[in-house]
């Protein structure tokens, strides 16, 4: 049986991979902030539904996407629109940004639960 953080890992991966799967599909600059930040938030409230349960709310998911710093990423995510400015060398390094931003998003707010836990 796996653990909470193990499954909270397994769908922070996917998080990632779509986040980045979305950046390299995106060709207009805005069209994946509004679908990064989504992802981001359902991310925050699935982890939270395996640590919490069930009965976790998307409001509390959001609350403490607020508080790990949601924010701070959505100020990565403008760099990220900024780099479709950059012909070919921006558009290369904007999904693996995107990935990574993402990654350590859910990887801090699965530290945040373990926290809570222990």
């Amino acid at each position: 049986m796996r653990s909470k953080k193990e499954k909270a890992q397994i769908w922070v991966n996917g998080y990632a991979i779509a986040g980045a799967a979305a950046v390299a599909a995106a060709v207009f600059p805005g069209s994946t902030s509004a679908a990064l930040i989504a992802i981001e938030g359902h991310m925050c409230y699935m982890i939270g539904k395996i640590y919490r349960g069930d009965d976790y709310s998307m409001s509390e998911g959001i609350a403490v996407a607020g508080v790990i710093g949601l924010a701070s990423v959505g100020a990565k995510i403008v760099a990220l629109e900024a780099l479709n400015f950059v012909p070919f060398a921006g558009w290369a390094v904007k999904a693996p940004i995107a990935g990574g931003v993402i990654k350590g998003l859910g990887e801090v707010i699965i530290s945040h639960y373990d926290k809570l836990d222990n």
